[in-house]
């Protein structure tokens, strides 16, 4: 069977999400959706979903509408984050909401989202899969939800836990890599056992990614990130290594830790809090935290004994690898 790797399978499904940009009436409400979608991105769920669904079958063209349903559901979601947390920047770019308008932004991602399970109950029709597709989105997405509750909750108490904050990113971010890979699996025919070891392995991964991103805001080259060192810091945001070093610190320590976080971002200066997570060796426990992670899931991926699966694994250590 030929098997597509990340970077051919992104590009087949970004020709399909260029071919299929929604258009109607009043064009006001499909413009955002298009802006959106022109902004770029890794692409990494649907290219999951579709290599997914590759390792039953060679020709993926079947299982674009799905792949398409999971990046509308995922850009829909960043649209509303994006004016939870006020950001003014996507990708580099104006978001839609500081573009286009809050009641725009919020209509067009309502839109995006009821399209999303348009696309999967098309995606399904053919093989009678429509319902479960929907239910496994569903699922997916009420999680979601959940996730970004718990990270709006975090931000009126002074840090959760190491484990609070593990189950809100899972919740927030893996478990939509892990249905990604699910969905692709189902609509591929395969068995019950074998779809949810893909979620498993996504999920894990999704973890790694995560940890490894709040690792990059402190510790990354920003040459290569992009990104002001120390964003998070910045802008007050509490992340992993600020998880981490909170609940490590003895209580009157902790008190100086919270203090400092604060004046730091109100005098965007991160320099006494980087110099905090040097001296308690934060680096390191993260980098080996998301390493755990990524282990656990490379494991639930050689438990599949599936000949094409490594095309997953070289990807999954390609994303952990990464340095931006």
């Amino acid at each position: 069977m030929n098997q597509y790797d990340y970077v051919a399978i992104a590009g087949k499904f970004e020709a399909y999400l260029s071919s299929h940009q929604p258009y109607g009436s009043p064009d006001s409400l499909y413009e955002p959706i298009r802006y959106i979608n022109e902004l770029g991105g890794k692409r990494i769920r649907p290219a999951l979903l579709l290599m997914a669904y590759n390792l039953w079958h060679e020709d993926i063209t079947p299982a674009l509408p799905a792949a398409l349903a999971v990046e509308y559901f995922h850009n829909f979601s960043l649209m509303h984050d994006d004016i939870m947390d006020e950001a003014p920047l996507r990708r580099g770019k104006q978001t839609v909401h500081t573009r286009y308008g809050q009641n725009s932004a919020i209509l067009s991602g309502d839109a995006m989202l009821i399209r999303c399970f348009d696309l999967l109950l098309e995606a399904g029709k053919q093989k009678d899969m429509g319902v479960e597709l929907c239910s496994i989105m569903c699922k997916a997405a009420l999680e979601i939800c959940e996730g970004q509750q718990m990270d709006m909750d975090f931000e009126a108490r002074s840090s959760p836990t190491e484990a609070e904050y593990l189950e809100m990113i899972r919740k927030k971010t893996a478990c939509l890599l892990g249905a990604s890979l699910q969905m692709g699996a189902t609509l591929a025919g395969a068995g019950f056992q074998e779809a949810m070891g893909l979620y498993t392995f996504g999920e894990k991964i999704g973890m790694g990614f995560q940890v490894q991103d709040d690792y990059l805001d402190v510790f990354g080259d920003t040459s290569l990130t992009g990104k002001q060192k120390g964003g998070d810091i910045l802008r007050g945001k509490k992340n992993f290594l600020y998880v981490h070093t909170c609940n490590t610190l003895s209580p009157p320590d902790q008190r100086d830790f919270i203090q400092t976080y604060l004046q730091a971002s109100a005098e965007q200066d991160a320099s006494q809090v980087l110099s905090i997570y040097e001296k308690n060796n934060v680096g390191p426990y993260t980098q080996k935290i998301q390493t755990s992670f990524v282990e656990k899931g490379l494991t639930e991926l050689r438990e599949l004994q599936h000949d094409g699966t490594l095309l997953l694994n070289n990807l999954a250590g390609s994303l952990m690898s990464r340095n931006y």
